[in-house]
């Protein structure tokens, strides 16, 4: 369990004033239940007896996707979802029909397939109490991991699918700073949700997914209001007899660390500027307590970060905004501070954030913000089982998907107390601000994404002019 932003995985330089004396294996939270058949099927249930009225969430998790496409085959990682999304080979259209009628959350609606690189990801939300519903989710699921149905007829009907049935990972490839970043990778000119040539040859189709979704590298994970014994029994009689084992090995996902850049690109989708001050994070594997620690320090350091320039901005009051944008994508982590503003504010916005940041490098996070951080995060960790039990079923599983992508343990929360407890002891304004000054010291790119058609500004000015303000100093020693 490390909470809400286990999206947003970063790390740093270990430092020794902030971890236990000795490393602690971190333990995989027991109330997730796993297992795995013989065909090398696995599962995961977390049972959610807090949660007795939440919908039951279940994800089929396939490791393959676009990378696994040559030539020929471009677009067949993204077909394939939309064959199986109207087609079962064990249940009558009207169950079918039925489950799809109860399977999507209206208050939390959430893409049936979703389809990236590595992954294609299936997803559905049922209401509690439907045991029935349950088993025809399972039948059908079955059916998606290796009994699809591939004719003339649902190859027509897949081809007239409703494109957001089936959603991309990242969900706009062609955004113009994710273009930039692709290149040097693994990644290029293998973009997830392209379309197919035609006429499409259902035999290749429908040998490809007998090729790559195999039953040793799927798991099927599920959260709800459940009993875990009987549904695990439900499970092994649904999957024990799929067959066939992966033997080509798929390309690793990797992207290449970002360089410091001046970027400035123009997009059919932006509103206004945005200019996004980014840089890379080391990133490493959650496995123990000196690297979960290390999180702990850098995500903090983050948020003091954000807090004192959103304080800031309330005694600004004009049309200037900002956000933070962390996360980790095949093994590489960045951080994005985005100011968005009219173009005629642009360069007025870029001078004030520079002048915020570069006193609170200089001067340090003020006493009274950093006990207000501690004091909050302190509460939190008082209401911790009581903020656990109040976090939605659905929340807990995509939270889960996120921890096992990122190679983070996913742990206990009682142990996640006892470890937040000592990380909070150890906290102090200097070592916070000694964090702060070293990230406040790294080089950055300057991006800037326009609207299309807009006057292009000069973002070299933009950069040489906030330097003059900031100008990077030395990491700290």
């Amino acid at each position: 369990m490390l909470g809400n932003k286990i999206g947003y995985l970063m790390g740093g330089a270990i430092l020794a004033t902030t971890c236990l004396a000795q490393a602690e294996t971190l333990q995989p939270d027991p109330a997730w239940q796993q297992g795995k058949l013989e065909n090398g099927f696995s599962w995961q249930i977390l049972q959610t007896p807090q949660r007795p009225n939440d919908r039951i969430q279940l994800r089929l998790l396939v490791k393959t996707g676009s990378l696994a496409e040559k030539n020929p085959q471009r677009g067949y990682t993204y077909l394939i979802p939309k064959i199986v999304l109207s087609s079962s080979k064990d249940l009558s259209s009207q169950k079918l029909e039925n489950l799809w009628h109860n399977a999507i959350d209206t208050k939390n609606p959430f893409p049936p397939a979703i389809v990236s690189y590595d992954f294609t990801l299936y997803s559905l939300s049922l209401p509690n109490n439907r045991p029935e519903l349950l088993q025809d989710a399972l039948i059908w699921l079955s059916d998606i991991a290796g009994s699809a149905v591939f004719t003339p007829q649902t190859l027509a009907l897949a081809m007239k699918t409703d494109e957001h049935s089936v959603a991309t990972f990242p969900s706009d490839i062609q955004d113009p700073v994710w273009r930039m970043r692709l290149q040097g990778s693994t990644l290029i000119d293998h973009d997830p949700g392209m379309p197919v040539s035609v006429p499409v040859n259902v035999q290749k189709v429908e040998n490809f997914y007998h090729q790559w979704y195999t039953p040793d590298v799927m798991t099927l994970y599920i959260a709800g209001h459940v009993d875990t014994r009987s549904l695990s029994e439900r499970v092994n009689q649904a999957f024990a007899s799929l067959a066939g084992k992966r033997q080509t090995p798929v390309p690793v996902p990797t992207l290449l660390p970002l360089k410091a850049a001046t970027i400035g690109v123009e997009s059919e989708k932006a509103k206004q500027d945005r200019l996004s001050l980014t840089w890379n994070l080391n990133w490493s594997p959650i496995n123990n307590s000196q690297t979960l620690t290390q999180y702990w320090l850098n995500d903090l350091t983050r948020e003091a970060l954000y807090r004192y320039l959103q304080l800031g901005l309330k005694d600004k009051q004009d049309d200037m905004q900002l956000g933070l944008d962390c996360r980790v994508l095949y093994q590489q982590a960045n951080c994005s501070l985005n100011l968005d503003a009219p173009t005629d504010k642009l360069m007025e916005s870029t001078l004030y954030l520079a002048s915020q940041l570069s006193s609170l490098r200089e001067n340090g996070l003020p006493q009274e913000q950093f006990d207000e951080l501690y004091a909050q995060k302190r509460g939190q960790l008082q209401q911790l089982f009581a903020m656990y039990a109040r976090t939605d079923t659905d929340v807990l599983i995509n939270q889960r998907l996120l921890s096992q992508q990122n190679n983070v343990i996913d742990i206990a929360p009682e142990q996640f107390q006892r470890l937040r407890q000592a990380f909070l002891s150890s906290l102090t304004p200097q070592l916070l601000n000694k964090k702060l000054k070293e990230m406040l010291s790294q080089e950055i790119s300057f991006i800037l994404v326009q609207p299309k058609g807009e006057a292009a500004v000069d973002v070299n000015q933009i950069k040489n002019s906030f330097n003059q303000i900031m100008r990077p100093g030395p990491l700290p020693q």
